[in-house]
């Protein structure tokens, strides 16, 4: 009975909250965010929050998501209001500058190497002597950059196919060393059959979880919205459910 009225007042809840229509954006980030085969949005981000819109009653569905480079989406959701982004990890850093819902899952970033390199790092004082390919304005960049190191230390990339060009400068030893999501990292070597075999992980920098970032100005009575389906979707096993599939 207690859930049954728990569930009731969940629903009269998200109803008496007006939800806005939101700019969404995400960027190229396998599993979580991509495009399959056929150009279709998919991935474990798109797929969870086209179920959070249905269950806070938004008329939004993944056919309004945009794909887009991260650093031009990361500008965006300061800027613009009603706007969100994923999958965003969630960082001291970051903190004041938007509104959260998540995590809905958790990766490792880390210092990616060929291993016929031979690096090893034993502390942050190492990298000086190394060039680091990062995403522009990614977590992976923004770690380092926080940690001290310097940019002229870093080669960012920025567009569409980021990470990739990253990986392939690592190929080509243009650079020492990817500063990225390990996962991530790995997903798009094996979908370029690349293998990651040849390839190591020589420092990890943090442990991270994946979130819905919201511009700073939405309601927190929305925000609270989107993280009570959130919080449902965990209990009820549609969030595990989407992860498994991927």
């Amino acid at each position: 009975m207690k859930k049954i009225i728990l569930v009731i007042l969940m629903i009269v809840y998200v109803q008496a909250v007006e939800i806005p229509k939101f700019k969404i954006m995400t960027e190229n980030y396998p599993p979580l965010n991509m495009e399959d085969k056929d150009g279709n949005l998919a991935g474990i981000g798109v797929e969870v929050f086209d179920e959070l819109l249905k269950r806070v009653g938004s008329s939004q569905t993944k056919q309004d998501f945009e794909l887009m480079p991260w650093s031009r989406a990361y500008n965006i959701v300061q800027k613009k209001k009603n706007s969100v982004l994923f999958s965003t990890s969630r960082t001291k850093e970051r903190e004041p500058l938007f509104k959260w819902v998540g995590p809905f899952g958790y990766n490792i970033n880390g210092l990616i190497a060929r291993k016929d390199s031979n690096i090893k790092i034993n502390s942050l004082k190492d990298l000086e002597k190394y060039q680091i390919g990062t995403v522009l304005n990614d977590v992976g960049e923004l770690m380092l950059l926080n940690k001290g190191i310097s940019k002229e230390n870093l080669q960012s990339v920025s567009g569409k196919n980021a990470i990739l060009k990253s990986i392939r400068k690592l190929d080509a030893k243009r650079i020492d060393m990817f500063s990225y999501s390990i996962d991530v990292a790995k997903w798009a070597m094996k979908a370029n059959n690349i293998s990651f075999y040849d390839y190591e992980v020589v420092y990890v920098l943090q442990k991270l979880g994946h979130y819905f970032t919201f511009h700073k100005d939405t309601s927190d009575e929305v925000v609270a919205a989107f993280q009570n389906a959130l919080n449902e979707m965990h209990k009820d096993g549609t969030l595990e459910k989407i992860v498994k599939k991927y």
